[in-house]
């Protein structure tokens, strides 16, 4: 298992973006090669479900209605990974003033989240199964996000999938171009080793400053992912980082 946080070679660093240009570790493949990637499957029509390559769909209004209140001046947090939806349903009741928009690339767990989505009346959230590498690329202007809530992702344990690993140095690039000055990732996981690399990552990165225990206030009352439910029950420790965008990068 390599979660290694030692300074990068210049070309291990040259090969991360070799990789993020390729389009290698997207989950699902890269979306840009897939038949009808520019239009939405049936059930998504009309609904809250945004797919950043099926904007401009001339079918369903899907695109036009996020745009519009994607241009407004509504404070917006976006959750990459959402699972089930716990926390980002709740957190989007628990805000009405805000947006939100969470990314998912497990479309089954995205329908059900729709449905109880709908069931509750969110008119705040969006829903995407768009990998959130290109997801927040292409959908999201830049510095247009107050926060980033990243809860327990995926370690991709196996070496020959550490391409898939989220955390890289092209995606904290893309972090701090979508977080407005002022905003900050949230970050929890159960691999304290996955932890310390984003640490490592964002503590290089000019745009972010450290690990400030505080900002758990931004945050204030949740309601626990399945997964963080399920470490307080078995013991387990959870590693909790919130990392602020500087102002002036």
């Amino acid at each position: 298992m390599d979660f290694s946080w030692e300074e990068l070679t210049p070309q291990q660093r040259a090969r991360h973006y070799a990789d993020w240009q390729a389009g290698k570790g997207l989950i699902g493949g890269d979306p840009t090669r897939r038949p009808n990637s520019d239009t939405l499957p049936s059930w998504a029509m009309d609904r809250s479900i945004v797919r950043a390559l099926a904007l401009d769909d001339p079918r369903v209004a899907n695109g036009e209605r996020f745009r519009r209140q994607i241009a407004s001046p509504r404070p917006l947090e976006t959750e990459i990974g959402f699972g089930r939806g716990d926390f980002l349903l709740d957190r989007s009741t628990r805000l009405p003033e805000r947006l939100f928009v969470g990314f998912e690339v497990k479309t089954k767990a995205v329908r059900l989240a729709l449905r109880r989505l709908e069931n509750q009346g969110l008119q705040n959230l969006w829903l995407s199964d768009d990998d959130a590498r290109v997801g927040l690329q292409l959908a999201i202007p830049d510095r247009r996000v107050d926060a980033v809530h990243v809860l327990f992702p995926d370690p991709w344990w196996k070496a020959q999938h550490k391409v898939k690993r989220l955390f890289s140095p092209p995606f904290v690039d893309l972090l701090a171009a979508k977080l407005r000055p002022g905003g900050y990732l949230h970050l929890k996981t159960d691999v304290q080793q996955y932890g310390e690399l984003v640490r490592h990552l964002l503590s290089h990165h000019p745009a972010f400053g450290n690990h400030r225990p505080e900002l758990a206030g931004s945050v204030g009352p949740y309601r626990p992912t399945h997964r963080e439910q399920w470490c307080r029950e078995n013991g387990m420790p959870v590693w909790t980082y919130y990392f602020p965008r500087r102002n002036e990068a």
